[in-house]
């Protein structure tokens, strides 16, 4: 806090005047001296100055940025180093005519000065001086850091690593943070993208919304690269992929928080630029000032004549390319240029000369460089014509390298199109072509082919010997398959073990030979797999891509209808399409309802319907089973019998699982009165390795109680890989969830393995149920199965209780929940909402009490 300009300091102030400047030292000691502070030590050289400090105590070091032996930074250097005799805490004002002020304020901070001051302000330096000499004053402040992370060890870690170079704030949920960042605007955001009650993306929209120079370093352990794309577009500054390093975190942090002072510098200095023409005299008078500090600067700023020679370079230059200054003067710019963007060079020497001949501003070019070591440099040059009288057709340019950024792109287009596990082309690139060669055909009469092929019984070897080894096989498969095709031919990974290859300008008798060649070496390439050699075998569907079609998606079925029937007619076969395939149509059918969800997700047309399952023994509904529907462009409801054993033949049960749960979760935040639900899940669900990430992420999306949500799976379905639906379980368990098995009974081979199944909930098979009242069998097994599922611990479930008489039954079987049309019906849930109103304990459907 500064002092009474008008009040003397408590004890008298030593000051150490630096200046080499006659006129400037004496203007300055005046200064002080009609302010009251007669304690004045005037020195002409760095060197007298650190004779003073090792002989007298000095309270405040004011020193000009220009010294000739040593200048104002480096002497500021040494006093902070620690090794002089003075205070390594001494207060410094460093003195100058004028600077770029970002940069000598950025500058001022890395170097440890207190303040920086202008000539033209001297009268601003006894009450500077003053304040920094009053015990409150604090030398150091470190700039404010907000982290937002719902993990304490991970906060924990970062306030460890961080806390001396930040002022450290933590928020441990989403909307807490936006909260404090508000009220704090910090200079920095750590912000994860995984948060309770407020996600990541939404607090970075709304700071952005709020203050779009912010700058906010993204904190996930899940990046896809459209993630890493869509928070970038959002305004993140960085990623941070987690689990981090302590140097790691560090750096990008040190980097985030000098962004805003490298842009607002480059602003700075780019306005000096384009301010020129109307400051010719004014910019020589600066350029010579600043010759110094343009030579600290991390931009290379050049001059360059009509022929574009340079004529001026600054040190930055001799730092970024590694060719000495001197030797650089007089040389085509063009002689820097990478050979193989000489011709784009010749496109930027045109679009600068039109733009200078129509007196336009000149467009801002990115173009590559080769260093000393060869090594290529991309940078940005910004450029406007000289405004020296004499060189009117001269030009400054000021070149700032972006290799890192061009390098970020580069990386991120090679991910958007390339399979991260084999690095071949994915899928997105794959239906890019396909379109590309379906229009060609069109247009040029041309024939290709598609060539679609999946390993045979690869899935056993995931299985059994685990998913790193099924890795290992599919990158060295890829490998072997990379090599045989031709130059202009695309190899696609499309997922698991499916490839498929684009052939162009081929023939058909061209076509069936290549296949052939492509089964042969997967026919005979075999690996070791413990003590024995393993070998694959695969099936190929063809089709021609010849102009019959307009429509790529349309060659991909016909494929996908290749392979399904060479897979159906024994295996490790070559299918050419054929629309008489009698297996066509069944295929068709399956990829056709399969298009039909896809389309009804995207366009939001599948609904959840809830059906209440009733606590017998507390005589009230406890929860409710969430059944998916597909709603037709027309409003009809369509029945899931309808579409998933569609979805299930076409592999693509996954997408649907996943819109389930995000759907299940998001109405059960929005619904407390469904109090707690249980969600069906497919097989193929329990074989995603991204299903209880997902689960996790619409948790902390949603903010829901995972007490309140049960998973459900099919006795079948549970019972095909036991241990992996055992570890699946324990997963879910470990986030809070329950599960359930679904149909039990439906095999007589569960009662060996219901022990071994950590499931919450036993629900039984509807046949033994729907017939009790009339089969004395049925009554004994259900009976049966009752009390073993109650002696292992677990609730027992019956489903398709359609009649008061069954229901009774099962009461005097000590049944723990009930469920079926008698205790009420599927419904939307705005009429589950709409009854549960009403009372909470009358069946949706009828209205009829629930108590007996």
């Amino acid at each position: 806090m500064l002092t009474n300009n008008t009040n003397q300091p408590h004890s008298p102030v030593n000051l150490l005047i630096v200046n080499s400047d006659d006129a400037a030292l004496a203007a300055i000691s005046a200064s002080l001296q009609a302010e009251g502070l007669h304690n004045l030590v005037c020195v002409d050289s760095a060197q007298k100055a650190l004779r003073t400090l090792r002989q007298q105590p000095i309270d405040v070091l004011i020193v000009d940025i220009d010294t000739p032996d040593m200048d104002g930074w480096r002497l500021s250097r040494l006093v902070r180093s620690g090794i002089l005799k003075c205070r390594a805490d001494l207060p410094i004002i460093i003195i100058a005519s004028t600077w770029c002020e970002r940069i000598a304020e950025v500058t001022a901070r890395e170097y440890g000065i207190n303040h920086l001051l202008a000539l033209d302000h001297i009268n601003q330096l006894a009450a500077l001086v003053r304040q920094l000499t009053t015990p409150e004053h604090n030398t150091t402040q470190k700039p404010r850091l907000l982290v937002v992370e719902d993990e304490p060890d991970t906060a924990d870690l970062i306030k460890r690593v961080l806390a001396p170079a930040f002022d450290i704030d933590v928020a441990y949920e989403g909307d807490s943070g936006l909260k404090a960042w508000i009220q704090g605007r910090h200079d920095l955001v750590l912000l994860d993208v995984m948060l309770p009650k407020l996600s990541g993306r939404d607090i970075l929209i709304e700071i952005q919304s709020i203050d779009p120079k912010q700058p906010v370093v993204i904190m996930t352990a899940h990046t896809t690269t459209e993630q890493a794309e869509e928070l970038m577009l959002l305004g993140a500054v960085d990623f941070l992929p987690k689990p981090f390093r302590a140097e790691q975190l560090r750096k990008v942090c040190d980097i985030a928080i000098h962004r805003e002072d490298y842009l607002v510098s480059n602003a700075q200095f780019a306005a000096r630029v384009n301010s020129l023409q109307e400051r010719e005299l004014a910019f020589r008078q600066l350029y010579e000032n600043h010759h110094q500090l343009l030579n600290d600067l991390q931009s290379v700023v050049m001059e360059l004549d009509a022929d574009f020679r340079i004529c001026y370079l600054n040190q930055a230059w001799e730092t970024m390319m590694g060719f000495p200054i001197a030797g650089c003067i007089g040389a085509s710019l063009e002689s820097f240029i990478a050979a193989d963007d000489l011709g784009q060079y010749t496109l930027f020497k045109n679009k600068i000369r039109k733009a200078l001949q129509q007196n336009k501003p000149c467009p801002e070019i990115e173009i590559c460089l080769s260093n000393k070591r060869g090594q290529k440099l991309w940078v940005q040059l910004k450029i406007s014509r000289s405004t020296k009288a004499e060189q009117q057709s001269n030009l400054t340019v000021c070149l700032d390298n972006i290799t890192e950024r061009r390098e970020s792109q580069e990386q991120l287009k090679y991910l958007a199109m390339h399979d991260s596990l084999t690095g071949l082309y994915n899928r997105h690139f794959f239906e890019t072509t396909l379109a590309q060669l379906t229009a060609d055909s069109v247009r040029n009469n041309r024939q290709h082919a598609l060539v679609y092929l999946d390993l045979d019984h690869f899935k056993v070897i995931n299985d059994t010997f685990g998913h790193q080894k099924g890795d290992e096989v599919l990158r060295e498969m890829s490998h072997l398959l990379s090599k045989r095709i031709r130059g202009a031919d695309i190899l696609c990974r499309l997922g698991g073990d499916e490839f498929a290859i684009l052939l162009r300008d081929i023939h058909s008798k061209e076509v069936h030979e290549f296949a052939h060649s492509i089964q042969q070496i997967i026919g005979e390439f075999s690996f070791q797999l413990q003590e024995q050699r393993i070998n694959l075998g695969s099936s190929i569907g063809l089709t021609l891509i010849d102009g019959s079609t307009n429509n790529a998606e349309e060659h991909l079925m016909r494929a996908d209808i290749a392979l399904y029937v060479a897979k159906g007619r024994g295996r490790n076969l070559i299918h050419q399409y054929d629309p008489l395939d009698s297996e066509s149509d069944e295929l068709r059918h399956s990829i056709n309802m399969s298009q039909k969800v896809r389309k009804a997700i995207s366009e939001d047309r599948m609904t959840l319907y809830f059906q209440p399952i009733f606590d017998v023994k507390k005589q009230k509904i406890s929860y409710y089973e969430a059944l998916v529907r597909m709603i037709e462009p027309d409003g009809k409801i369509v029945g899931p019998d309808n579409f998933i054993p569609a979805l299930e033949s076409a592999g693509e049960m996954h997408l649907l699982d996943r819109w389930i749960i995000k759907l299940a979760l998001k109405t059960l935040k929005n619904n407390d009165e469904l109090i707690h639900i249980a969600i069906n899940l497919s097989a193929q669900a329990f074989k995603d390795d991204n299903l209880v990430p997902t689960i996790l992420e619409n948790l902390k999306a949603t903010g829901v109680d995972p007490k309140r949500i049960t998973f459900e799976l099919t006795e079948s379905a549970s019972l095909f890989n036991l241990h992996i639906t055992q570890r699946v379980i324990a997963e879910l368990h470990k986030l809070g969830c329950s599960f359930s098995v679904d149909d039990f009974g439906s095999g007589f081979s569960s009662f060996a393995y219901l022990k071994d199944l950590p499931a919450d909930y036993i629900k039984l098979d509807g046949s033994f149920i729907q017939n009790l009242h009339r089969d004395q069998i049925d009554q004994t097994l259900v009976r049966s199965m009752i009390q073993v599922i109650q002696a292992l611990g677990k609730k027992a479930v019956a489903e398709y209780v359609e009649n008061e008489e069954i229901l009774q039954i099962l009461k005097e079987m000590n049944i723990d929940f009930v469920q079926g049309y008698h205790i009420g019906h599927p419904l939307p849930v705005e009429q589950i909402t709409l009854f549960s109103e009403m009372d909470p304990d009358i069946t949706p459907d009828t209205g009829r009490l629930l108590h007996h």
